[in-house]
């Protein structure tokens, strides 16, 4: 028993009911960690939750800080309502899990006498399988290994699908600089032919230039000549 004490004192798993949802009566109610708030504090959250037509139309929920700093957690089937109360930072997959053992044992063992139970009638029969579910469950780290690994193993998956984004993002700026660069080329292509194009258009322009201007000195020589030349002219 020593051991289940220094277990259960943890206070991580705190109070847990079971309700029939036929007429909202809360047939079992467990109170594990009685260091923390009372037991009527948790029993009105447990009544309202199971009266909450809301909360039931969604077969499970999370009430955070619903009794000073521990969350409400609950599942059900057509039947019956499975509630547990635990700290707030406590792992909710691994509160779902424990309310699935509950609703698992409850099943097994004390269902059949469920439909008939008044109000609290099933709390002592449950309470020692209850007991064990709530002290193996205050310690999250140690029951959900799977849950710890499956959380190293998403962690992992998410950093390696970061490293994919991040090349692909990598990648993309890569064809960016690459179709920029060959957009480049292709300019400088085309600039380059457009100056040689050029260059030959102006050069031919310059010799037709040299052409008029040896045309005209050679008129203007042959003017001069004809001038200060009367035989040229056909003079004597």
């Amino acid at each position: 028993a020593g051991p289940e004490v220094a277990m259960a004192a943890k206070g991580n798993v705190r109070y847990s009911a079971i309700g029939r949802i036929s007429d909202r009566v809360l047939v079992a109610t467990y109170h594990h960690y009685v260091q923390g708030p009372s037991s009527a504090k948790y029993l009105a959250v447990s009544q309202k939750v199971l009266n909450s037509d809301k909360v039931l139309s969604q077969q499970s929920a999370n009430v955070p800080n619903a009794v000073e700093d521990s969350s409400c957690l609950m599942q059900a089937d057509k039947d019956y309502m499975f509630i547990v109360f635990v700290e707030k930072d406590y792992p909710e997959r691994t509160a779902f899990e424990m309310l699935r053992l509950v609703r698992k044992e409850f099943n097994e063992k004390d269902a059949s006498n469920a439909a008939s139970a008044t109000e609290n009638s099933l709390s002592k029969s449950v309470k020692k399988w209850m007991n064990n579910i709530c002290v193996k469950y205050d310690e999250p780290t140690s029951v959900n290994k799977v849950a710890a690994v499956q959380a190293q193993v998403d962690d992992v998956k998410m950093t390696m699908e970061d490293n994919v984004q991040n090349m692909l993002r990598q990648h993309e700026k890569l064809e960016d600089l690459e179709g920029k660069a060959d957009n480049m080329r292709n300019e400088a292509t085309k600039f380059k032919k457009g100056a040689g194009a050029l260059a030959s258009k102006m050069w031919w322009q310059n010799c037709r230039l040299w052409a008029i201007i040896a045309v005209v000195s050679i008129i203007i020589l042959m003017i001069i000549v004809f001038s200060v030349c009367p035989p040229c002219r056909g003079e004597r």
